[in-house]
């Protein structure tokens, strides 16, 4: 089973350690449309994600893991030298 897409969100924004307008600014989402994001699938004014938007998250966090291993290599080598 896959994770909802609201704990998908709380998960991202936790782990890139942003708020959620700042998030929704990170990804080129409407404030708006974000909110409908993290309503609980049972609510009436819950809206699903559409398949670029979970795409697009996974390449920003992906981006972001990457960012941070290749400024430890950075420190890594500095330290060395």
């Amino acid at each position: 089973m896959s994770l909802p897409q609201q704990d998908f969100l709380r998960d991202a924004m936790l782990e890139l350690g942003l708020t959620r307008e700042a998030f929704a600014k990170r990804i080129g989402a409407p404030w708006e449309t974000f909110k409908k994001w993290l309503l609980p699938a049972e609510s009436g004014g819950s809206r699903e994600m559409p398949a670029i938007a979970w795409a697009l998250v996974r390449e920003v966090l992906e981006h972001e893991r990457l960012k941070r291993e290749c400024e430890a290599l950075k420190t890594k080598a500095k330290k060395k030298s």
